[in-house]
């Protein structure tokens, strides 16, 4: 069973006015977020699992915290959020955000780690639900780790609602047929993981994540912008050449390490130490 998702509508109207403490310039830059990410907000959301008060929720990759409020308003999870790592700041940490017109506060805490690195700082078990939206398509390392760790802090049975660009989305496969621009991001100031480093197909995202313990429950190419004319009327037809890829996933018994050789290749040697990795996977 899934949550009605609310309106776009009434993901804007709520989440317009949010101030950051000590974000002076935070403001106007997610507007200009939320004007481009409410269409996507509602689409991620259609899947939610109906939950119970008190069922415990972690989502990664909080920042902004747009997905975090709307989980706080409209959903019973209580939460747990994470972010990435930024060199000099601490493990763990917290935000205020507040909208005075409407006399809202809140503060979130949350704790940072890598997602495809580190040991996650919870207990086996400790989540009924994982949100990973908008995160593998940065990993540049090991998304198998991190579906590994999330499947672990998931209690048995417990859901995993993953989002990502659909690789096949119609305005790449028409850059690279009009030879007009790479479809790969360009590098980012932010480092490695301010750019997408590889983006996934249906296949691709269900193959990793039936690999690595799960069972797909849902599984869907949507749209998340505005599109007119030809390109509307395509994605109509042929749904392939959609925006997103959203999965509900559900943590079964046994999980294993999955790397297969079309994912993977000459992996570092620390994960070699660390994963019973096949011998054909690691190279010369």
């Amino acid at each position: 069973m899934t949550t009605p998702a609310p309106t776009i509508s009434e993901i804007r109207e709520y989440l317009s006015g949010f101030l950051q403490e000590g974000g002076e310039n935070w403001q106007e830059e997610n507007e200009r977020y939320l004007d481009a990410h409410a269409h996507r907000f509602h689409e991620s959301l259609r899947l939610m699992p109906s939950a119970k008060p008190g069922e415990r929720l972690l989502e990664l990759g909080a920042a902004p915290y747009f997905t975090s409020l709307l989980l706080q308003k409209y959903y019973p999870y209580t939460l747990s959020l994470s972010n990435a790592v930024i060199p000099g700041e601490p493990l763990e940490s917290s935000i205020k955000l507040s909208k005075p017109a409407i006399g809202e506060e809140h503060v979130f805490k949350y704790q940072t780690f890598n997602v495809e690195l580190d040991r996650y700082p919870y207990p086996d078990h400790s989540f009924d639900t994982v949100l990973c939206w908008e995160i593998i398509e940065h990993l540049a390392l090991d998304p198998t780790h991190m579906l590994l760790e999330i499947h672990r802090v998931l209690k048995p049975g417990g859901k995993l609602l993953i989002t990502t660009p659909n690789v096949l989305v119609l305005r790449n496969i028409l850059a690279l047929l009009k030879n007009r621009q790479n479809i790969y991001h360009p590098y980012s100031g932010y480092g490695v993981y301010g750019r997408h480093n590889r983006e996934w197909t249906l296949d691709e995202l269900t193959q990793i994540l039936s690999g690595c313990g799960y069972s797909i429950r849902a599984a869907e190419i949507v749209d998340t912008y505005a599109h007119r004319g030809y390109s509307k009327i395509l994605k109509r037809f042929f749904p392939s050449l959609r925006d997103m890829l959203v999965v509900l996933a559900q943590a079964e018994d046994p999980t294993q390490p999955y790397y297969p050789d079309n994912l993977y290749t000459s992996l570092p040697k620390n994960y070699l130490s660390e994963n019973p990795i096949p011998s054909r996977l690691q190279g010369p």
